[in-house]
């Protein structure tokens, strides 16, 4: 009995502490929900202060970078004109209204900006954004400009300002850049007439850490696209300028050093896969300049301008050369092989003609006098036979048409083998020493017109009517088979 009694009490403690032990449990609960309820309301009160804290903050920062928008705007194209010019050597003029923007960075910009260069108008800006650094916009004082960007700028550029480019270049010794975007460039001659255009998809001022004052261009002339970029290290003395066209398959690398008296560099040309390197140095008064294979060599005088060069290739391309879209034929339909300041001679040397088997020994003499385009003394050897003689030959450009206009002298050395090349019959043949006529050729109708043939020295009715027959006809002698017939007929009514 006194063991069941003490069992019982020993269940009751056991339950009571159980008991004890609930209640202080969700008394806890509770206690933690309260604080949880008024830690929440404190939340609250901290959420609004740190909201209207941002919003002062948003407020107060908006209002620092808009301060330059409060600016006297007289004053301030001033200051930018005159900080331009110090800082990047660019003459400006600010006339139309000036207005300020935030986004994406604080900047002045402006509409119609005008570009000088020595005391003459070199190009305008149709929009100019001026960007400023945010060190302290409180005083306009403290304004400094960081970097300027142009758009739909119209450059006109002649001899005597083309070195505006390379002032820029050599001027640029800050972090900042000049950028030129969506922009044309005009090249005029003496009259004012344009020689070409140049459109500018975008070009660029840079200088970095390593002393590289950098000039960067993406353009397009007479409709081939050129990437250009050029480096000036200003502690080592030297310049690298890469000048690359994918539509051509051509690059130019030029490396040169100006560290000493005399200017030294190397021009690596590379077109398709073959590849052409020249040594330069210029001097005070002119330019020498050979190939590394020794093929070709020349020089340049500065004052007066001549250029005299000698050239050497293995084969001629005519069809290349004369195709219509053409290097060769867009420069003379821009007239800038005809700029009378032009002077030079040219003497190029071909070892054959591609297609054409029996034409060797090509020498060719150009010569570029006041803006006449002449070939003067120039030979082609026929098959050891014939020594074809070519006379002031002149080239001329009108309304996109490239003609020719000259004479030519027939020195025949052995003209049975002529004879036996063309088939002409026994009868026709004749112990003929020279034949030379004038000629009018248009490239762009492949039409040719002759005048004032004479055989050995002498003309006859014969002959002019001959000529006069041919002309009539226009025939396309660059067909093999008309030319070929056309001589037989020639030796036929002689």
């Amino acid at each position: 009995m006194l063991k069941k009694i003490s069992l019982i009490k020993n269940l009751n403690k056991l339950l009571l502490s159980v008991n004890t032990r609930i209640e202080s449990f969700f008394n806890s609960l509770k206690i933690l929900i309260s604080s949880k309820k008024k830690s929440k309301v404190n939340l609250r009160k901290l959420d609004k202060k740190i909201v209207i804290g941002l919003g002062v903050g948003f407020v107060l920062i908006l209002s620092y970078f808009l301060i330059p928008s409060f600016y006297d705007k007289n004053l301030i194209k001033d200051k930018l004109e005159n900080e331009i010019f110090e800082k990047f050597n660019l003459d400006i003029k600010l006339e139309k209204p000036l207005r300020y923007s935030l986004f994406p960075k604080p900047h002045f910009y402006i509409k119609d900006v005008l570009i000088k260069y020595e005391d003459g108008d070199l190009a305008r800006a149709d929009l100019t954004k001026i960007y400023i650094t945010k060190n302290n916009f409180f005083s306009s004082r403290n304004l400094k400009i960081k970097n300027l960007f142009f758009k739909q700028t119209e450059f006109t550029i002649n001899s005597k300002n083309y070195e505006f480019f390379m002032e820029i270049l050599d001027s640029n010794k800050s972090n900042d850049n000049i950028n030129f975007r969506n922009s044309k460039l005009f090249y005029k001659d003496k009259n004012e007439d344009v020689i070409f255009l140049a459109n500018i998809k975008n070009l660029s001022f840079l200088y970095n850490d390593e002393f590289n004052q950098q000039l960067d261009a993406n353009l397009e002339i007479f409709n081939i696209p050129l990437k250009i970029n050029v480096i000036n290290n200003l502690v080592k003395k030297n310049s690298l300028v890469d000048v690359n066209s994918r539509s051509l398959r051509m690059n130019i690398f030029n490396e040169l050093d100006y560290g000493k008296e005399n200017i030294n560099g190397l021009i690596d040309f590379k077109v398709i896969s073959k590849s052409k390197k020249i040594n330069y140095s210029i001097d005070k008064n002119s330019l020498n300049f050979n190939s590394v294979e020794n093929n070709f060599k020349g020089k340049l005088d500065f004052k007066p301008f001549y250029l005299s060069s000698d050239l050497i290739f293995h084969q001629l391309d005519i069809a290349k050369i004369f195709k219509s879209n053409s290097i060769f034929l867009d420069l003379l339909n821009a007239d800038i092989l005809n700029n009378q300041s032009l002077n030079a001679v040219i003497n190029i040397n071909f070892d054959k003609i591609k297609n054409i088997n029996y034409l060797k020994d090509f020498v060719l003499k150009m010569f570029f006098e006041e803006g006449n385009i002449f070939i003067k003394d120039s030979t082609i050897n026929w098959k050891n036979s014939i020594l074809i003689n070519l006379n002031e030959i002149q080239l001329i450009s009108e309304n996109n048409n490239i003609i020719f206009a000259g004479s030519i002298n027939f020195d025949f050395k052995d003209i049975n083998e002529f004879y036996k090349q063309y088939q002409i019959k026994r009868d026709y043949r004749k112990n003929i020493k020279k034949v030379r006529f004038d000629f009018v050729l248009s490239l762009n109708e492949n039409e040719i017109q002759f005048d004032n043939l004479k055989i050995d020295g002498s003309s006859n009715k014969i002959t002019d009517n001959f000529i006069n027959k041919f002309n009539s006809k226009k025939l396309n002698i660059f067909n093999k088979i008309i030319f070929k017939n056309s001589i037989k007929e020639f030796f036929g009514n002689i």
